[in-house]
């Protein structure tokens, strides 16, 4: 009897369900992110902008709108270190604030 994969849809179901070690002090779900920390503002034209990254491979950001505002923003980069290469798995939970928008009648 063959066995069936199980094929992952999406980054965040992947790495959320996946096996692997976290380092001491970092949570499986969110990092070294606070997702009970200090809520931060939208950005402008509602755009998340990151920079400075220098691993190559996959990232997905999520807005979680169930129970409270959070981006859940995912990144799987490979590295070339000690002669092979690795993934490092990257999660943080960013709390939001919201407010109402006006609409104009």
């Amino acid at each position: 009897m063959a066995s069936r994969q199980r094929i992952q849809e999406t980054l965040r179901d992947f790495m959320d369900k996946a096996k692997y070690t976290v380092i001491e002090g970092a949570d499986y779900f969110c990092g070294w992110a606070d997702p009970k920390g200090t809520p931060q503002p939208i950005p402008a034209g509602g755009v998340m902008r990151s920079t400075g990254y220098t691993h190559d491979g996959p990232c997905e950001v999520w807005l979680d709108e169930k129970g409270g505002c959070v981006l859940h923003w995912y990144w799987l980069g490979v590295r070339f270190l000690k002669n092979s290469y690795s993934w490092q798995v990257y999660k943080e939970c960013i709390p939001l604030v919201t407010t109402p928008k006006r609409l104009r009648v």
